[in-house]
C-alpha cells in the first residue's frame, strides 16, 4: 500500500526512530527512572531503524555510541568498549579464515564430496546437499555456502530430472526484497547473483533440494560458536553478565547435537510433504563424479589452507583440556586471530593464501552489529531495565521453565522471521539474562533458547540470507517456502525446548 503512495517502510522508519526516541523521552511511561527510560528510547531508534533498515543495519549498529553518553547512560568509554569484545576477535579471525577456504575454491570440493558419498537417490541426494551444506555453515558464512550450493543444486536437478516439468519464470532481481541477515548481507547479497535454478523443472526433488541447502546452512550454523551471530551474542553477553565463558567446544557439546538432530527431522520432514524422485535412467546420475573430476587433484593452496583450517579447529576443541592447562591465558578469539594471521604468511605458488585485498568481502557490519548488541546489554544492566522487563513478563505468571522456554522459543522464532536473527538475539539476551533470576532458573538455559531460536527461521525469503538466495533463485514462491517452513517450524520449537530443558542443564551444569 505505501509502495503505491510513494512512502517506503525505510522512509517511515526514518522518520518513526528519532520520533519514538523523543516521545519516550519526553513522556517517561509507566513512571521508569530517566536512566531506564533512556535505554528504552535508545533501544526503541535503534530497534526501528534495524527492522524498518532506513539506514544500512552497520550504521544503525553506531547509534549507541551516540546515544548512551547524550543520554547519561554511561560514558563514551562505556559504551564503545562492547565492540572491542573477544567475541568480535573471535568472528573476525573464523571470516578471514573462511576468506582463505573460499579464495581456494576448498569449499566446493568439500561439499561434492560430501555429496558424492550418499548415493543417488532422491532422498540420499537431499540429505547430502543438507549435510554439506550444514557442515560448511558451521565454519565459513552461510550466504557464500548458500551462493555455492545453489548453482551445484541446479546443475544436479537439471541432470537428474526428467525434463519436460512445468517451468517457473524467473524472479525480478528488482522484485526481491534485501535479506535482513547482516551477517551474511550487508546490502549486497544477491548483488552479481546468476543462478542456473531459474530454469529448474518444477518438481518436488527440485524443490526438496533448494529448500534443503536453505534450511542446511541456517541449521548448520548453529552447531559452533562461530557458526551464526547469535551464538556469539550469547557467549558475549553470558561473559560479561553472568562471569560465564563459553568456549568453543562448550558450545559444540550443545550446538553440534541440536544441529544433527534437527537436520534429521528437518530432512525427514521435506521427504514425507515433497517426496522427492529423480529420473533414475542410466547415465544421469554421474553428475557430482563429474565435477569433482573437473576440479582434479588438490592444488597447493587447497592443502595449505585445510592443514590452517584443521589446525584451528583442532586447537578451538582441544584449548580446554590439553592446551590452557599448559597456556592459561589462551582463548578461544586468540586461536582464531593466529588462525587469520598464518593464512596472510603462509605462501603458495608465489602468493600467500590470503591477501589484504579479500578483506572487503569479510563482513564488517555484523562485528559492528554485535558490538551494538553488547553495548545494549551492558546499557539493560547498567539502568535496570532489564529487571524491569522480567518484571513485566514475570507478572505474566509463567514461573515454570518449560512454559518460559517455549514462550521465549516461539516469539524469538516469530519475530527473526521478519528482522534481522543478530538483532533479535541482541535485544534478548539481556532480557532473558533477567528473567530467568526473575523466576529461579538458570539464565543460560533461556539464553540458549533465544540464540538457537534467532537462528531457525525457515518461514519467508526474508528471514535469513540462505532463504533469500534460494527465492531468488526463482524457482519457488513465497506460499511454499512459507507452508513448508511452518512445518519445519513448529518441530524447531519443540526440539529447542527439549535440549533446553534437559540437555542444557546437564552440559553447563
Amino acid at each position: 500500500m505505501f509502495s503505491n503512495i510513494g512512502v517506503s517502510r525505510g522512509s517511515i522508519g526514518l522518520v518513526l526512530g528519532p520520533t519514538s526516541f523523543l516521545g519516550l523521552a519526553l513522556v517517561t511511561p509507566f513512571g521508569l527512572t530517566p536512566e531506564v527510560t533512556a535505554v528504552l528510547a535508545s533501544t526503541t531508534w535503534v530497534v526501528i531503524w534495524w527492522v524498518t533498515e532506513a539506514i544500512p543495519i552497520p550504521v544503525t549498529s553506531l547509534l549507541p555510541v551516540v546515544l548512551f553518553p547524550t543520554t547519561g547512560v554511561m560514558t563514551v568509554g562505556s559504551a564503545t568498549a562492547p565492540y572491542a569484545d573477544p567475541i568480535v576477535f573471535l568472528l573476525l579471525g573464523g571470516f578471514l579464515i573462511a576468506l582463505a577456504i573460499e579464495r581456494w575454491n576448498l569449499h566446493h570440493r568439500l561439499s561434492l564430496l560430501i555429496i558424492s558419498t550418499v548415493g543417488t537417490s532422491g532422498k540420499g541426494l537431499v540429505f547430502g546437499f543438507m549435510g554439506a551444506t550444514a557442515f560448511l555453515s558451521m565454519w565459513i558464512s552461510n550466504t557464500a555456502t548458500a551462493m555455492m550450493m545453489v548453482p551445484i543444486g541446479a546443475a544436479v536437478v537439471v541432470e537428474l530430472t526428467a525434463i519436460g516439468g512445468r517451468k517457473t519464470p524467473p524472479l525480478d532481481r528488482d522484485e526481491l526484497e534485501a535479506p535482513n541477515d547482516p551477517l551474511d548481507v550487508e546490502g549486497e547479497l544477491l548483488h552479481g547473483f546468476e543462478s542456473d535454478a531459474a530454469e529448474l523443472p518444477n518438481t518436488s526433488f527440485g524443490l526438496a533440494v533448494m529448500l534443503g541447502i536453505a534450511y542446511g546452512a541456517s541449521i548448520g550454523g548453529a552447531a559452533t560458536l562461530i557458526g551464526s551471530p547469535p551464538n556469539a551474542v550469547l557467549a558475549g553477553v553470558a561473559e560479561s553478565s553472568l562471569g560465564v565463558e563459553i568456549g568453543f567446544l562448550d558450545w559444540m557439546l550443545v550446538g553440534v547435537p541440536i544441529a544433527v538432530i534437527f537436520l534429521l527431522i528437518t530432512w525427514v520432514l521435506l521427504v514425507v510433504v515433497l517426496r522427492p524422485t529423480i529420473d533414475r535412467r542410466p547415465g544421469r546420475t554421474d553428475v557430482i563424479d563429474a565435477q569433482l573430476r573437473e576440479l582434479g587433484a588438490m592444488t597447493n593452496g587447497e592443502r595449505r589452507v585445510l592443514a590452517v583450517f584443521g589446525l584451528v579447529a583442532a586447537c578451538w576443541i582441544a584449548r580446554p583440556f590439553v592446551l590452557q592447562p599448559v597456556v592459561p591465558m589462551l582463548t578461544d578469539a586468540m586461536i582464531a586471530v593466529a588462525g587469520a594471521v598464518l593464512v596472510f604468511l603462509i605462501p603458495v605458488d608465489g602468493d600467500r593464501l590470503l591477501d589484504w585485498e579479500y578483506t572487503a568481502r569479510v563482513p564488517w557490519g555484523v562485528l559492528l552489529l554485535l558490538g551494538a548488541g553488547f553495548s545494549i546489554a551492558r546499557g539493560f544492566q547498567e539502568s535496570g531495565l532489564d529487571d524491569v522487563v522480567a518484571d513485566a513478563i514475570a507478572t505474566l505468571g509463567i514461573t515454570e521453565l518449560a512454559g518460559m522456554v517455549l514462550l521465549i522459543a516461539t516469539v524469538v522464532i516469530l519475530l527473526t522471521n521478519v528482522t534481522s536473527n543478530t538483532a533479535t538475539a541482541s535485544l534478548f539476551m539481556p532480557i532473558t539474562v533477567s528473567i530467568g533470576a526473575a523466576i529461579g532458573v538458570t539464565p543460560l538455559t533461556l539464553m540458549t533458547t533465544a540464540a538457537f531460536a534467532a537462528s531457525f527461521a525457515f518461514m519467508l525469503p526474508v528471514a535469513t540470507a540462505p532463504n533469500a538466495i534460494v527465492f531468488g533463485s526463482g524457482y519457488l514462491t513465497i506460499p511454499q517456502m512459507a507452508k513448508i517452513g511452518f512445518v519445519v517450524t513448529l518441530p524447531a520449537i519443540l526440539v529447542i525446548s527439549a535440549f533446553a530443558i534437559w540437555w542444557i542443564p546437564l552440559v553447563w551444569a
